[in-house]
């Protein structure tokens, strides 16, 4: 197949294609915000587009003639949605339309749309299923520009697929990571201070626990749903069951770092929602299976991160 991924050069767009290309040609659009195109291999099957989502005169660079797209390209990140919101918004919301009104031309009959667990907000139900209301906590904290993104983006998907009468499918990521996932996240920081030995504070009291899914689990994931003829036009959770507190990775980077860590606790303001749980018996019917633990994922981050950091 040909394949348009958007967002080509970020976290999981890169190594996405990194799958791809093993089988199909494949498209990467993107304007290298986060990354530049050196995060993609190399290979005669991608063709390197770059572009920014929020001018329909980029889209205007794409071939028609491609079977599948997987939408990515958004901005993420919470330093960004407390830095930059309205970036945020318009990338995200205008880059989606902008994604809907191009794919009607196209010989696209399905696509895959990049959610969030954001979009729940401050869940109710743990494990939480697809089912769980989205909501918007606050509308006046930036730390909710994401989230809102992604909830209008997945009703412009839903909406717009159906009145071409072509196919979506709906993931939502929960704490994707792993190695080149950027610099900003908690995973990557907590490293960084332990290789830098810097002052190791930690916002909020580390009892915040969260579900990390490593990438080749989320890859694995997002390869499963294009090829199952069972996802079609449906919302899945994508990630893992094993709920980790801050306080536990630590812990864990501790005995990785082979050093003592002194994590000093700081007033978490505008902080989100304490516990985040997928539930993913959805997604566990087609045959998803995360593969890599917590401590394997951990101990792959830090063996790339220290190394990036001590040589830089």
């Amino acid at each position: 197949m040909k394949i348009l991924v958007t967002g080509g050069s970020g976290f999981i767009g890169s190594s996405l294609i990194t799958e791809l290309i093993k089988k199909h040609e494949i498209i990467a659009f993107d304007n290298g915000f986060r990354a530049g195109f050196e995060n993609i291999l190399s290979n005669s099957n991608v063709t390197l587009v770059k572009g920014d989502v929020t001018k329909k005169e980029d889209w205007a660079k794409l071939p028609t003639d491609v079977d599948f797209v997987y939408h990515l390209a958004a901005i993420n990140g919470t330093k960004y949605f407390y830095e930059i919101p309205s970036k945020v918004l318009e990338v995200n919301v205008r880059g989606t339309l902008n994604f809907v009104e191009w794919i009607k031309d196209t010989n696209a009959k399905q696509f895959f749309f990049a959610s969030s667990s954001e979009v729940y907000g401050f869940p109710k139900i743990f494990p939480t299923p697809e089912t769980e209301p989205l909501t918007v906590p606050d509308p006046t904290n930036p730390r909710f520009s994401y989230s809102s993104s992604k909830i209008i983006g997945e009703t412009i998907a839903i909406n717009f697929a159906k009145s071409y009468g072509i196919d979506f499918i709906i993931g939502r990521f929960h704490n994707v990571y792993g190695p080149k996932m950027g610099f900003e996240h908690v995973i990557p920081e907590f490293i960084r201070k332990c290789v830098k030995k810097e002052k190791f504070t930690v916002q909020g009291d580390g009892n915040e626990a969260r579900c990390f899914c490593y990438i080749s689990d989320a890859i694995n994931a997002l390869t499963l749903l294009m090829n199952s003829p069972d996802s079609k036009n449906k919302i899945y959770n994508i990630g893992t069951n094993e709920e980790i507190k801050i306080n536990d990775i630590i812990s864990i980077l501790q005995n990785i770092h082979n050093q003592s860590i002194s994590p000093i606790y700081e007033e978490f303001k505008n902080a989100g929602t304490k516990r985040r749980v997928p539930d993913i018996s959805k997604i566990t019917k087609l045959g998803f299976t995360p593969e890599i633990s917590f401590n394997d994922g951990l101990q792959l981050s830090y063996d790339w991160y220290s190394a990036h950091y001590l040589s830089n």
